[in-house]
């Protein structure tokens, strides 16, 4: 399950592995189904607005993200910078890495590593179990809430008059 068309280029970033994600919130019929199987996570993502709009106005997904050891994902960037990613580590055995904007980071069971996705960025699982975070999008807090629908139907506008 790849969510909306923002996360549906993701497969195309495995360079040698296997990367799966679980969208539990997020605009689709799929992402609705996922979420009922995990109704506290859900709950907690539906309480902060940045969270819960960043999805609603298709800006970002809340999702189970789990590599395969051995898993390289290339170099990319996402599509705006006008959301944030925060990983919240669950499963992280030794030999995980991700770089962000040059710098390099691993990840901790039970804390998060928040980033800018915007900036290029990649991930090597050099272990030898699995690795797994729950990954949130969310409003730049920089951006007030008022102009976050406004935001969203210009992108989308534009999105529509180049398709034309």
């Amino acid at each position: 399950d790849r969510g909306n068309e923002n996360s549906s280029h993701d497969v195309d970033l495995v360079v040698g592995g296997e990367w799966s994600e679980i969208v539990v919130l997020g605009d689709t019929a799929k992402s609705e189904a996922n979420g009922a199987h995990f109704p506290e996570t859900l709950s907690l993502l539906r309480r902060y607005p940045e969270v819960l709009q960043c999805s609603e106005l298709r800006l970002g997904e809340s999702l189970f993200s789990r590599l395969a050891p051995g898993t390289k994902l290339r170099p990319h960037c996402g599509p705006s910078n006008m959301r944030l990613t925060c990983h919240l580590g669950l499963l992280i055995p030794e030999g995980c890495e991700i770089t962000c904007g040059g710098e390099t980071r691993t990840w901790e069971v039970g804390k998060c590593i928040v980033f800018d996705d915007s900036y290029e960025h990649e991930v090597n699982h050099m272990g030898t179990e699995p690795r797994a975070v729950l990954l949130v999008n969310f409003w730049h807090p920089d951006i007030g809430r008022e102009r976050w629908p406004r935001l969203m139907r210009e992108i989308n506008g534009k999105k529509e008059g180049a398709k034309t």
